[in-house]
């Protein structure tokens, strides 16, 4: 079964990561045969000399014996690493394949330490290090360098819990954990030469430096917690954006401190190698002219990263012919004042930026149409943007403060039904000068940067949406990675890339979503190769299938989505509190997630999911006994029954819906004391119902607005907000501790973490809703796809993914 990864599993993949340098995106299968490592009782003999004749060019050695004996790593994907087969695979190993190949002989590997390697005086056991490695002063005193293959950043990482370190300045005084005998630990001490790279800014003085054998080693101890063993890492910036992809808690600090070339190596102390290392320069620039190192670079690392390029110089890598997306979802409204549904944010996501937004594979902000983070009020009122200059949205109309005036304000008055997220928090936009915006808040709220980053807050063309009603097939779009070109509902939605956004450019151009009406004919979709891509949602059945199968990628992210009853509060009997919580001790949660969801969810004993700062298991394990109490203290018995509907939808949540509201009707009955109904209706009625508040007991799942627990709260439990859900409920006591929760003067602080306990456990007495489970995100891909990024905030990014 495919259980959610915790994050200690995330550490020791992250383990495997390299010290110079690791991939951006998951290491896809290779395209080369893997090279088996040499056994310890199997030695490689190195070239040898023939005693008799003078000491010949290794070059010649090398083409007599008939092959190149090379150094690498075990250690350090993807440049060189041990695959699942215990075979030697990666992007060094590749490249030393490539190598052996244009000079006409074999290859074989070893692989020493990576100190020993460095020392020189290899006495003959090596004949080459293809092991990306930095040419420096010192090193040079006994190795010779080849030309540069790669080049690549290196940077400084925090736990991304850090407050205190903003600048690589802050780290004077600081632990900074990397590995040993590398530039990294060069540059600290002071010492560093590189040869042909550039160093942007001094070291930071007086920082501790603890070595380890490699960066990996670092990383995962940086991961244990912010202080608990290292302060900060330091090493190449695609190892630190691998960690962040995989899922480890770190956060970057300032711009890369230096640009290092990586070169292959050959031993001084070996003898005449002028030869060899001509051979090879001529080799390596025929691989940069022929494009194999890019393509093997594109393979390894999504990126080219065969020419000096600082982030934000960097082009996109060669476009391959479209991607092709496939989903059990539909698109409800395509304006983002009136869509409020997982797959149509996804859309937005990728067709409309926000001022901010998320980085992603991480839980962070960075500015997305803003210019820089806001500035912030002394007394949390207000926030003023600086708006990027020189944007336009895709109908040409320019990008400035008052488009994002009038976006704001079209979502307040449409009331459309995300905005609350606007209009519980925001009392005016101000255009205070073309390029500058300003949020007046009702009240001070801790999380606002947060609910920037949400789709109602995207910036659209007032000149494409009308201003007094919803646009519900608007093709509008904003200013976004890409614009929408077709789109015929239920059908597909083909997108290209936007010329006119002003970050990255979109790894692959043209992206069609194809629209499937089930998960049966989904699988057979990404089976047969009609698509690239199978996101939301397949059986679980499936996904064990085809992971067991081995064809094709399964991929697991992290999951903050959850499954929850909600009760209209004010319909009897469920307007009793005994009735509420003789249900939710009914509930057989176990059940659901080994039965419904076949392990892919876990059972969820609060409304703020498992891993969310603040989360408790505040609600009680089955207790069936418990529950008839309650029932009969209610007025209900076995001839007597409480007698009720419970209502689901049929395809919004996948395949596994009716399967949960099947065995929530076996577990409510088996107390002999209540009688179910289960009612059904597709997504637009269920809503309608929900508004109405015409379904007393009802299923719904939550994807996360915002990645904080007043997400997973306010929304079912303030008094104004509840309403909207259709569970009508309203508490004094908890209006009180929500606001609370908003107003905290600390975002993750002691006193606002105790609020959010005190909700949960307020919650268990009050049962507004019963939390079921808390779901993966999974994935299925061709093998050629790469760039699958997956995060908390449960959004697929489009526009990182490719084909090889």
């Amino acid at each position: 079964m495919i259980r959610k990864q915790t994050l200690y599993r995330v550490m020791m993949i992250v383990a495997l990561l390299a010290a110079l340098l690791t991939a951006c995106q998951p290491t896809p299968a290779p395209t080369q045969p893997p090279t088996e490592v040499a056994k310890p009782t199997e030695a490689v003999k190195p070239t040898e000399v023939p005693p008799t004749e003078a000491p010949k060019d290794l070059l010649d050695q090398v083409l007599a014996a008939g092959k190149l004996v090379v150094s690498t790593d075990p250690n350090y994907a993807p440049q060189s690493f041990l695959n699942d087969k215990g075979e030697l695979d990666g992007f060094d190993v590749n490249v030393a394949q490539e190598v052996a190949k244009r000079l006409g002989v074999q290859v074989e590997f070893v692989t020493p330490d990576w100190d020993v390697i460095t020392a020189g005086n290899w006495g003959g056991r090596w004949d080459v290090s293809i092991g990306s490695m930095t040419p420096t002063e010192d090193r040079a005193q006994v190795l010779w360098f080849t030309d540069p293959y790669y080049y690549t950043p290196a940077s400084f990482a925090v736990h991304k819990d850090n407050t205190t370190i903003k600048t690589p300045a802050d780290l004077s005084g600081k632990t900074v954990g990397l590995g040993t005998a590398t530039t990294y630990e060069a540059y600290l001490g002071g010492t560093l030469k590189i040869m042909g790279g550039e160093i942007m800014y001094d070291p930071p003085p007086g920082v501790i430096v603890k070595p380890y054998t490699t960066d990996a080693e670092a990383i995962q101890d940086l991961a244990l917690g912010d202080g608990v063993r290292l302060d900060a890492v330091m090493s190449a910036q695609p190892t630190i954006q691998q960690a962040i992809d995989s899922g480890v808690p770190l956060k970057y600090v300032g711009t890369p401190a230096f640009y290092e070339p990586l070169a292959f190596a050959l031993d001084k102390s070996r003898g005449p190698s002028d030869k060899m290392l001509a051979k090879l320069n001529e080799i390596i620039k025929a691989m940069h002219e022929d494009g194999t190192l890019t393509k093997l670079s594109m393979k390894w690392y999504g990126i080219d990263l065969t020419t000096l390029v600082k982030p934000g110089e960097a082009t996109p890598p060669p476009a391959a012919e479209e991607l092709i997306i496939g989903t059990t979802d539909k698109v409800t409204v395509l304006d983002p004042a009136d869509a409020y549904d997982f797959h149509t944010w996804e859309v937005f996501h990728n067709t409309m930026d926000t001022l901010l937004h998320y980085i992603p594979g991480t839980t962070e902000l960075e500015p997305g149409l803003a210019a820089d983070f806001p500035e912030v009020s002394a007394d949390g009122l207000e926030y003023t943007f600086k708006l990027k200059q020189g944007l336009k949205f895709p109908d040409g109309t320019p990008f400035n403060a008052e488009a994002v005036k009038w976006s704001i304000e079209r979502v307040m008055r449409l009331q459309g039904d995300p905005n609350w997220l606007v209009t519980a928090f925001v009392e005016s936009v101000e255009a205070v000068d073309e390029y500058t915006v300003k949020f007046k808040l009702l009240a001070p709220v801790n999380y606002f940067p947060l609910l920037i980053a949400t789709q109602p807050y995207s910036p659209i063309s007032p000149n494409c949406y009308p201003a007094d009603e919803i646009a519900a097939d608007s093709t509008c779009g904003g200013i976004g990675p890409y614009k929408i070109v077709r789109w015929e509902r239920d059908v597909e939605l083909a997108l290209e890339a936007n010329p006119d956004y002003p970050g990255n450019p979109p790894k692959t151009p043209k992206v069609i979503v194809k629209y499937y009406a089930d998960s049966t004919t989904m699988r057979l979709a990404v089976e047969s190769g009609e698509i690239d891509v199978a996101l939301k949602t397949l059986n679980p059945t499936d996904y064990a299938d085809l992971q067991a199968a081995g064809k094709l990628q399964v991929i697991e992210g992290p999951g903050a989505q959850i499954r929850y009853i909600c009760f209209n509060v004010t319909t009897p009997p469920f307007d009793k509190k005994e009735v509420r919580q003789a249900i939710s001790y009914a509930v057989d949660r176990d059940a659901i997630t080994s039965v419904a969801f076949q392990g892919t969810h876990e059972p969820l004993y609060s409304m703020v999911p498992m891993g969310m700062w603040s989360h408790i298991d505040a609600f009680p394990k089955r207790d069936l006994e418990k529950a008839k109490e309650l029932l009969t203290k209610a007025g209900f018995s076995a001839n007597k029954k409480l007698v009720m509907d419970l209502w689901w939808t049929p395809t919004h949540y996948g395949p596994t819906e009716a399967d949960v509201a099947t065995i929530l009707k076996d577990n409510l009955e088996e107390t002999g004391m209540v009688q179910v109904t289960l009612q059904n209706t597709e997504w637009a009625t269920y809503k309608q119902y929900m508004s109405a508040g015409s379904m007393p007991v009802f299923l719904l799942g939550w994807y996360p607005d915002y990645l904080d627990p007043d997400n997973y709260t306010w929304s079912f439990a303030q008094s104004d907000a509840s309403d909207d859900t259709g569970i009508f409920y309203s508490n004094p006591e908890m209006d009180a501790l929500l606001a609370a929760g908003q107003q905290a003067a600390e975002l993750r602080g002691d006193d606002r973490k105790k609020i959010y306990e005190d909700i949960q456990k307020l919650w268990v007495e009050e049962v507004p809703t019963i939390p079921l489970t808390q779901g993966s995100l999974l994935v299925v891909a061709q093998p050629n796809v790469q760039g699958i990024v997956l995060d908390p905030n449960m959004q697929y990014h489009y526009f990182l993914m490719y084909k090889e």
